[in-house]
């Protein structure tokens, strides 16, 4: 059994591998495909609604976020994972 975790959008619980997995390195927003990377992460779901709502929240800067993280560079990864949803 996988652990569950919250999807920062929509805040549904799922296991860990059916969402993305967003890092804070350095300030910068690093997406952890793989889910090893060793820091505080957020989860979000392979979804282009939770993508798109939480890209409309932080542009608004009303999504709280437990780690730090630059919001244009959070922007920059949500939209490259949008993109790459919309491909598939």
């Amino acid at each position: 059994m996988q652990p569950k975790r919250c999807c920062i959008a929509c805040r549904s619980r799922k296991d860990k591998n059916e969402l993305f997995r967003i890092v804070s390195e350095q300030g910068k927003a690093v997406l952890d495909r793989n889910h090893n990377i060793n820091s505080r992460g957020i989860y979000l779901c392979k979804d282009k609604k939770c993508i798109n709502s939480a890209i409309k929240s932080i542009e608004k800067n009303r999504m709280n976020l437990k780690i730090k993280i630059e919001n244009e560079s959070i922007l920059e990864v949500l939209r490259e994972l949008g993109e790459e949803i919309w491909e598939n």
